[in-house]
């Protein structure tokens, strides 16, 4: 799990970091809802479903989980929380919510930073928030509660986002030599999915997971055709044809951390077309990679991107911006954007993937994952980005 891959200091330190908040605000605790959240925070994997769960930090002490009893024996097990408050089920008579209100009461509770109102809609809850259940005390609702303090990555996490580095890479090339016409999108990537998950499980060794329910560690996929054109278009069982645009997109979990890899590859002999659009893509991406550094502007990246391509005349095929931070989740803030405030600090990992749209044609779109540093940036995706090393005989 988690907690072992990182050591219990990280967690421990995670926790001091949001303790050293809630004391500074003036408040006695800090209420987390979202499982992403609580999973970094504590290494809590939990399963959110219309129960409601959250994770409580007080000013002083360790973590205190709130759990349905479907989650009681769970939430005991982890070592990083050191108590475990729990209702029996929703829906009942009293909203799950109370019982948690209650709870905090008793730490003579004035005000309280919470990273949600309160559990939300999720499959159909229904119940009342924080603030309502607790008149009189100040509720300090705050998204980035937690989110914000993840977003510079210790020394423990980057090293395993360098491992998924590895088995992205290796992954997408089993990819690559499977593709071939009459290949099916959906079974090839399935198949690879489950090949690829495989050998990464027999690696890293028996009891390995922890932090998903059932889903892959390895995810193999791809798009084809005219459709690449669709920047998020969703994956048919598409037959594969000579002359197919290929869009890709690896993603390997290790203890819930994965980097971001995407190639674009021609099946076949490229066209002249294909060839001038792949070259137009590739050279804003290199100008992308080379303009990340310590106290780059995120802005700064982007127009140099946009700039590259809007050289080449390609600004009506432009659909979105350059990258995004990732590592935790697959999105993150801070995003390499046009409007994006700050700029790039050491330990921050970014996703560099501009893209060429052309309807009727296809899209050119690669993505790499680039670890800022002290002195640079490094690549933590390593794998062929050149038209002729992504070029696939038939």
């Amino acid at each position: 799990m988690a907690v072992e891959a990182l050591g219990r200091g990280v967690f421990a330190r995670r926790v001091e970091r949001l303790q050293g908040e809630v004391s500074a605000q003036g408040a006695q605790a800090a209420v987390v809802f979202s499982a992403r959240a609580i999973a970094w925070l504590a290494g809590y994997f939990a399963l959110p479903t219309e129960r409601p769960f959250a994770l409580v930090v007080p000013r002083a002490g360790g973590p205190i989980a709130f759990v349905p009893g479907v989650e009681w024996d769970a939430a005991t097990q982890v070592p990083t929380i050191e108590g475990v408050w729990r209702y029996y089920e929703y829906p009942g008579p009293v909203p799950p919510l109370s019982y948690l209100a209650r709870r905090l009461r008793k730490f003579g509770t004035e005000k309280i930073l919470c990273d949600a109102p309160g559990w939300g809609g999720r499959w159909g809850y229904r119940g009342p928030g924080l603030a309502e259940l607790l008149p009189g005390v100040e509720v300090v609702v705050d998204p980035g509660l937690v989110t914000r303090h993840w977003q510079r990555k210790s020394p423990e996490e980057i090293e395993l986002l360098r491992v998924s580095g590895k088995w992205a890479s290796r992954a997408h090339r089993l990819l690559q030599a499977a593709l071939r016409p009459g290949a099916r999108e959906l079974t090839l990537s399935l198949s690879l999915t489950a090949k690829a998950s495989a050998e990464f499980l027999e690696a890293m060794g028996p009891g390995y997971g922890g932090f998903s329910r059932g889903t892959a560690p390895v995810h193999v996929g791809f798009i084809s055709g005219e459709r690449t054109a669709l920047p998020h278009a969703m994956s048919r069982d598409r037959e594969l044809r000579a002359g197919d645009l290929i869009v890709t997109g690896v993603a390997v979990y290790v203890h819930g951390y994965s980097v971001e890899l995407e190639r674009t590859l021609i099946l076949g002999k490229p066209t002249s077309k294909q060839a001038r659009y792949f070259a137009a893509m590739l050279r804003a991406q290199e100008v992308g990679l080379s303009a990340c550094g310590p106290g780059v502007p995120l802005r700064e990246v982007d127009r140099r991107v946009r700039q590259a391509l809007l050289a080449e005349g390609l600004g009506r095929y432009l659909r979105h911006h350059t990258g995004h931070h990732l590592g935790w989740e697959g999105h993150e803030p801070p995003y390499i954007d046009a409007f994006s405030e700050g700029e790039m600090r050491p330990g921050q990992v970014f996703s560099i993937e501009p893209g060429v749209y052309v309807p009727g044609l296809g899209g050119f779109r690669h993505s790499d994952t680039v670890l800022i540093t002290e002195d640079g940036a490094e690549v933590l995706t390593r794998y062929p980005r050149d038209l002729e090393s992504l070029t696939v005989e038939c």
